[in-house]
C-alpha cells in the first residue's frame, strides 16, 4: 500500500522533448471540519499568472498509505512534459495531506477516530483552492484521482458527490469490499493461526490494512489500545455488526445509489499480479457496473501493484483530460481508438532506398521505434516520445546505408516487437 515508493528517478528514465515549466507551492490552511491546519502541494501550469483573466481545471490527487501532501514527488516533471507536448491541456493539480497519526491515511473518509476527512477534501479544500486560485469554478472542470488507499478515496468521494466532480480515476483501489474475504488467509496466518486471541498489526502485513479500514469504517473510542472494532472473530469470520459499517463505504454500494443522470466518467486499473491481492477488488467493481448499467473504462495489465505506474500515471491524466476539456462524448473515443498495440510489416520490402512501417497503440504510451543493422548496432531513431492512442505510420529512409538485413523494433509501455526488413540496392 505504500504506492509509488519506489518511483524517485521518473524522468531521469523517460526522455522527453519539451517541457514546460510549471511551478509547486507547499501551503497549510485551516480545514473547519478537522479543526486543525492541513498542508497541501499545489501544481499550477507555466505560464499561471494570478493577474490576468486565465483559468483553469482541477484534477484532486489522492495519496496512498503511508503518504502525505508531498507523494509522487516525480509528478511535477510528468506533468511539465504531458503539458509541453500538448498530451494534455494545462491543468491545477492539488495534492492534500490526508494521513493520520493513527494507522497512516485516514482512506478519506469521515471518522470518530480521524477526523472528518470527506468533508475536509470534498467541501473545506474545494471551497479554499477555488477561493486562492484561478480555477474554473465549476464541476465540469473539476476532478479526482488517487491511487491504492487514495483510488479507493477518489471513487468514494466521486460516487457521493457528483455534482463536485465530473470525473474520477483510480490506480489499484479497494473498490469491492466483498474480496476483503481474500485477505483473511494471510492475517489468520500472520496471528498464528485460529482461533485467534488478538489481531496483532505489523507495519505493510494484512492486519495492519485492515486496521487502516477498521480506523476509517468502525472506530470505537471506547476500545483501546486500537480504538477500533475488528471486523474478524477469533476463527477469522466476519462479525456482521461490524462488516456492516464497512459495506456503507463499499463503491460497489455507493455505485448503486448514483443517481440515473449522472455523467460522472469513471476510470480504473489495476494490475493483473498485484501482490494486496486488488486484481479481484477492481474487477468485482467493473462487474458490478455493468449489471447497474454505468459506463466507466477499466483497464487491467501484466503488472504489480506500483510496477507500471509510470505508464498508467498519464493515461488516468490523460482520461481526465478528454472529459474535463470535451463537452460531450467524453470517452466513448478514448478506449475505442484501437484495440490493440501493433507492429506491421512494413511496405514495400524488400526496399530502396524508402518503406513506410505502420504501427497502433491502444493508450497513451512513450513510444520508441528504433532500426538495427544484423550485428545488433542501432543504426536510426525514427520515434522517440510520448504518443496518444492511434494508428500511425512513419517512413525510414535508408539511402545512407548499405544494403542487407534490418531489423526494426517499437517498444509502447510493456509492448515490445521487432520485425526483419531486407534493403537493396
Amino acid at each position: 500500500m505504500k504506492i509509488f515508493l519506489y518511483i524517485l528517478i521518473l524522468f531521469f528514465a523517460i526522455p522527453s522533448y519539451v517541457f514546460s515549466q510549471g511551478t509547486l507551492t507547499n501551503f497549510a490552511f485551516f480545514s473547519n471540519s478537522l479543526e486543525t491546519n492541513r498542508y497541501v502541494q499545489i501544481y499550477l501550469p507555466e505560464g499561471y499568472n494570478p493577474g490576468d483573466s486565465t483559468r483553469y481545471p482541477v484534477i484532486y490527487l489522492l495519496h496512498g498509505a503511508s503518504g502525505d501532501h508531498l507523494s509522487f514527488p516525480w509528478l511535477k516533471n510528468m506533468l511539465d512534459d504531458l503539458i509541453g507536448n500538448n498530451y494534455i491541456s494545462p491543468v491545477i493539480v492539488v495534492k492534500p495531506d490526508g494521513s493520520t497519526e493513527y494507522w497512516g491515511v485516514s482512506m478519506f473518509t469521515n471518522s470518530e477516530l480521524y477526523g472528518n476527512f470527506e468533508d475536509y477534501i470534498v467541501s473545506d479544500l474545494v471551497e479554499f483552492i477555488d477561493s486562492a486560485y484561478k480555477t474554473i469554478t465549476n464541476r465540469e472542470k473539476r476532478a479526482i484521482w488517487g491511487a491504492s488507499a487514495g483510488g479507493f478515496g477518489s471513487i468514494k468521494l466521486a460516487l457521493k458527490h457528483p455534482d463536485i466532480y465530473c470525473a474520477v480515476a483510480s490506480h489499484s483501489g479497494l473498490l469491492d469490499f466483498s474480496h476483503f474475504v481474500d485477505w483473511v488467509p494471510a492475517i489468520l496466518n500472520e496471528n498464528g493461526g485460529p482461533p485467534v486471541n488478538n489481531y496483532i498489526p505489523s507495519p505493510d502485513n494484512f492486519t495492519w490494512l485492515f486496521y487502516i479500514c477498521a480506523g476509517a469504517f468502525s472506530p470505537n473510542l471506547t476500545n483501546p489500545p486500537y480504538y477500533v472494532d475488528f471486523p474478524l472473530d477469533s476463527m477469522g469470520n466476519f462479525i456482521d455488526s461490524v462488516f456492516n459499517r464497512w459495506q456503507q463505504h463499499n463503491p460497489v454500494r455507493l455505485a448503486a445509489n448514483l443517481p440515473s443522470n449522472s455523467d460522472l466518467a469513471i476510470y480504473f486499473d489495476c494490475g493483473m499480479q498485484d501482490e494486496v491481492l486488488l486484481y479481484p477488488f477492481n474487477t468485482g467493481f467493473a462487474d458490478s457496473l455493468d449489471l447497474l448499467g454505468i459506463d466507466y473504462v477499466f483497464e487491467s495489465f501484466n503488472g504489480t501493484h506500483t510496477s507500471e505506474s509510470l505508464n498508467r500515471v498519464p493515461i488516468a491524466l490523460r482520461f481526465l483530460d478528454s472529459v474535463m476539456n470535451t463537452v460531450t462524448g467524453v470517452f466513448s473515443d478514448y478506449n475505442n481508438i484501437v484495440s490493440d498495440f501493433n507492429l506491421s510489416q512494413n511496405y514495400p520490402n524488400p526496399f530502396n532506398p524508402t518503406t513506410t512501417i505502420k504501427y497502433s497503440i491502444p493508450e497513451l504510451s512513450f513510444v520508441t521505434l528504433k532500426i538495427y543493422n544484423v550485428l545488433g548496432s542501432e543504426v536510426a531513431t525514427l520515434v522517440n516520445e510520448y504518443k496518444p492512442a492511434g494508428k500511425y505510420e512513419t517512413e525510414f529512409n535508408a539511402s545512407q546505408l548499405p544494403s542487407g538485413v534490418y531489423f526494426y523494433q517499437l517498444k509502447a509501455g510493456n509492448y515490445v516487437e521487432t520485425k526483419k526488413m531486407i534493403l537493396l540496392k
